[in-house]
């Protein structure tokens, strides 16, 4: 992007895009590190948006022991195979 100047403006990148590239690089995402590594407190809603967008995601539901020793039941998301993006 470009003003009148010629001066080259790069727009910051969108959370959909910093999932996206969070996925391709480490695999997979929850909603903690969504938060601690992206800011997002809304990682279904922009799971949504890449879906809506026609991005091929898959949502597991995953279990695990809190630290009382209840249940945790949370998604975790990653991109299908034929989505996956080689550098």
């Amino acid at each position: 992007m470009s003003n009148r100047f010629n001066i080259n403006i790069k727009k910051p990148m969108t959370q959909c895009g910093m999932i996206l590239g969070y996925m391709n690089t480490k695999g997979k995402i929850n909603p903690i590190d969504a938060l601690q590594d992206i800011g997002s407190f809304s990682l279904s809603q922009r799971i949504g948006d890449l879906k809506r967008a026609e991005h091929n995601i898959i949502s597991e539901r995953v279990t695990t022991l809190g630290w009382r020793g209840n249940k945790i039941n949370f998604a975790e998301y990653h991109l299908s195979d034929n989505e996956v993006k080689d550098d």
